[in-house]
């Protein structure tokens, strides 16, 4: 549609062109009925006779004495010589007059050339300008076709027919049958524009997506190497280049997988791609108390009611039964004291961390303000990634903190309340926690 819309107005621009070269082209040219000169002339001679009227005129109503009007007349015959081309040099203000108008009057019989008196040159002239308004006209018609053709090969005609079809593509259903087909064509013109420049990024990481989604794992794979290669520290790309190297292998973590999913678990622990790798990673190995952990944390930062989430949650139903073991676990009460104010839709954080320690929570637990009081459980499954374990420490100390942005650091105004010092081996069956002050 786009391109019809320009097409119409390059077509109304170049008639707005053409229309006056046809028209002129058509019309019999002045200079063959009187020549050239002549018709210099001809226009001298009409504006003497006006300038002449005008000197009467100011006589008449006495703005000028006889004498001065004389000398008017004179120098305006004299301009008129001077500006007359040489050929009617001969065109002379006639001198025999009987009052002053008629006095200033000019044989204006030399200027009715007949056509049988035209110059050939001036006719050559005229033919040649014919045939420059018809040249002039093929190459505006000839201009918007070579700009087309210059476009589709050094424009951006491509990236523009990507852009529609993805845009196609994304308000088609999932289940439709021409969403498969649109999605082969779109590969298609990728590949084709990637040839030409094999580094565009978001082209490069659509087609390994693209390919993901149709099950062509070594496909993807190979696309997603070479968009790392370009960015090598992007934590997401390394994550589904990781996630395409372990389907491609036929869902083992053999070859490049680990190595490729260290890395991008180096770069960013809480990238959530990577967590689930880790996870299966770990399950696969029987480390059902990683797995759990690498889930948790998975679990923590995408939305509880997503695909994704549920299958996390399976998983971690399914490593903690094949664990067979009890986990440690602390119940905290968490209660709010009636003398602070809060906000509806502030972010609670209930946490244990070491008694003067490592400052990285051991386990965590978010609530909302307007869940209070409440009663949480913490175990090892909800500890941080690369962190340690509830049960690996023996003096912890439980933190409630009401955060006033959202964040889980700690800023001024966040309301907070704590245990102080708890025996993981000798603590009450549940703990008590009150916020109570404000930081």
């Amino acid at each position: 549609m786009m391109w019809l819309f320009f097409a119409l107005l390059t077509l109304l621009a170049v008639a707005f062109v053409i229309y006056p070269l046809i028209k002129s082209a058509h019309k019999p040219a002045v200079d063959e009925v009187y020549g050239s000169s002549s018709m210099v002339v001809r226009a001298n001679v009409i504006l003497f006779q006006e300038q002449l009227a005008e000197l009467d005129r100011q006589l008449e109503d006495g703005d000028i004495d006889t004498l001065q009007h004389a000398e008017l007349v004179a120098e305006q015959k004299s301009l008129l010589l001077v500006d007359a081309p040489n050929e009617s040099a001969d065109l002379t203000p006639s001198s025999s007059t009987k009052n002053s108008t008629s006095e200033s009057s000019v044989d204006e019989s030399s200027i009715s050339d007949s056509p049988s008196d035209k110059n050939p040159a001036d006719l050559d002239s005229n033919k040649r300008n014919g045939r420059g308004a018809w040249l002039v006209m093929v190459c505006l018609l000839l201009t918007p076709l070579l700009a087309f053709s210059l476009y589709q090969m050094l424009g951006a005609s491509d990236d523009v027919e990507i852009t529609e079809l993805l845009e196609k593509r994304a308000s088609l259903s999932v289940n439709a049958e021409d969403h498969s087909v649109l999605s082969h064509k779109i590969q298609r013109k990728m590949s084709r524009r990637l040839l030409s420049d094999p580094d565009h990024m978001f082209y490069r990481v659509m087609l390994a997506r693209l390919q993901m989604e149709e099950g062509n794992f070594s496909g993807a794979s190979k696309d997603y190497q070479q968009a790392v290669r370009v960015s090598p520290n992007d934590v997401e790309l390394l994550a589904e280049y990781a996630q395409a190297l372990y389907f491609a292998a036929g869902n083992k973590f053999e070859g490049e997988v680990g190595t490729t999913l260290d890395n991008a678990l180096a770069l960013d622990p809480n990238n959530i791609t990577a967590l689930g790798l880790q996870g299966i990673r770990s399950f696969e190995a029987e480390n059902y108390l990683l797995a759990i952990t690498s889930w948790q944390a998975a679990l923590r930062i995408i939305p509880s009611q997503s695909p994704q989430a549920q299958a996390l949650q399976s998983g971690v139903l399914r490593a903690r039964k094949l664990l067979g073991e009890e986990l440690p676990t602390l119940s905290v009460n968490v209660s709010l004291s009636p003398d602070l104010e809060v906000q509806p839709g502030q972010t609670v954080y209930i946490f244990a961390r070491e008694w003067q320690g490592r400052p990285m929570p051991l386990a965590v637990v978010k609530l909302l303000v307007e869940e209070l009081p409440a009663t949480v459980t913490l175990d090892d499954t909800m500890a941080m990634v690369g962190g340690q374990f509830l049960s690996s420490v023996a003096m912890i100390e439980v933190v409630a903190r009401v955060s006033t942005t959202g964040s889980a650091i700690p800023s001024e105004g966040d309301l907070e309340g704590s245990t102080g010092e708890l025996d993981m081996a000798s603590h009450d069956k549940v703990v008590q926690v009150v916020i109570d002050h404000q930081l």
